[in-house]
């Protein structure tokens, strides 16, 4: 990929602060009922992917409460799946990048993608959910949350180590007719606070959605 790739560009500094990251965020309980929500629609015994899963801590939750889950961590920052080995032993994670998920999985009855959104321009999630159709059986469920705003709001942001960040905003509506228009049924939406630890205060969505077709 390019340099200038805006989603390398994100990799790159999620990979950088990957210990800081975890520590802020792994023991977070506040989504831990969408979840509970997510785990209760699975099949015994399903296979799981949990993309950009960061140190996993979405994938931790998910193999205490169902430790009868196959389940796959992808992460293209380094750092953040040498965490997720080392705190998740149950799972198995690798690096690999959300555009090209079906290089690395197939036959999955559950996808979580949790705040990766947030970082893929409209050229990126288009490929992102066009490869998440091809590793997704039909009825497969999905659990996906995204900081939430109007999308004029996208901008570079300036990290604290002084390098730039893209942070694309989407509201809830566009999201919903983006699944929709990849083959997916919604089922629920609900807008929450942001975590009190977040570095700026903003809304997020949770969305839980159904795989109906089988798109190549």
């Amino acid at each position: 990929m390019l340099p200038e790739d805006d989603c390398l560009a994100s990799v790159k500094l999620f990979n950088q602060f990957a210990e800081r990251y975890a520590e802020k965020y792994f023991d977070l309980e506040q989504y831990d009922r969408f979840y509970a929500m997510f785990a209760a629609q699975l099949p015994h015994a399903a296979r799981v992917i949990d993309i950009a899963c960061g140190p996993g801590n979405v994938s931790a939750y998910l193999l205490r409460h169902r430790p009868d889950l196959s389940l796959t961590g992808v992460d293209l920052a380094p750092k953040m799946i040498d965490i997720a080995r080392q705190r998740v032993p149950a799972g198995q994670f690798f690096v690999g990048d959300c555009r090209r998920l079906h290089e690395l999985a197939t036959d999955c009855d559950g996808a979580v993608f949790a705040f990766g959104l947030s970082y893929l321009n409209q050229t990126d999630a288009e490929q992102f959910f066009t490869s998440l159709n091809r590793v997704l059986n039909a009825d497969a469920v999905l659990l996906l949350s995204t900081i939430s705003a109007s999308e004029s709001s996208s901008r570079y942001e300036r990290s604290s180590s002084g390098d730039e960040l893209l942070t694309v905003y989407r509201t809830p509506q566009k999201i919903s007719d983006m699944l929709v228009s990849y083959g997916f049924e919604v089922q629920f939406v609900e807008l929450v606070a942001s975590p009190a630890n977040a570095p700026s205060p903003t809304q997020d969505v949770v969305l839980i959605a159904k795989k109906l077709t089988q798109q190549i």
